[in-house]
């Protein structure tokens, strides 16, 4: 009976092991604290454009891209953030509708290239409903970004939402 239960608590513990500690092997990057603030400031950056665009913040809008950014989505390309300006007033400025509509983002991934860019690819919808619901999802795709860090900052450099 001990060398069986020798054997189940070796493999128990393999198990614990396994499920505690990362793989190395799979390529994943070692984060330090530089790169962590650095993936949180990227997470944040993208969360903030969602808010800002459900919101019709123009100037929170436009503050999340690089100055010579470029924003392709459905067959149109904005470029720099003078483009990028007048599309978002024109979308602030609209009639607003009776529904409301909610960005949600998930699955982010984003790799790191060099200090200074970072690719990233997250999933979105768009939810639309009156307030208190029914809601329902109006609209769905991907992001594909080229995030760069200009003077500090995380920015949106090219921003690419195939059809």
């Amino acid at each position: 009976m001990k060398p069986l239960f020798k054997i189940t608590c070796s493999i128990i513990l393999a198990i614990i092991m396994t499920a505690f500690y990362p793989l190395q092997s799979i390529g994943a990057e070692d984060m330090t604290d530089s790169r962590a603030k650095d993936y949180a400031a990227i997470q944040t950056l993208i969360v903030k454009y969602a808010h800002v665009y459900d919101f019709r913040d123009v100037e929170g809008y436009v503050s999340v891209f690089a100055d010579d950014a470029v924003f392709s989505f459905t067959g149109a390309t904005l470029n720099g953030r003078k483009e990028i300006r007048e599309f978002i007033t024109r979308v602030a400025n609209s009639p607003q509708p009776a529904l409301k509509s909610y960005h949600s983002i998930s699955n982010t991934l984003i790799e790191f290239d060099s200090d200074t860019q970072a690719r990233h690819r997250s999933y979105w919808q768009i939810v639309t409903g009156p307030s208190g619901g029914p809601f329902n999802v109006t609209n769905m795709g991907y992001y594909d970004d080229v995030i760069v860090k200009k003077n500090g900052q995380w920015l949106i450099q090219t921003r690419n939402i195939p059809n």
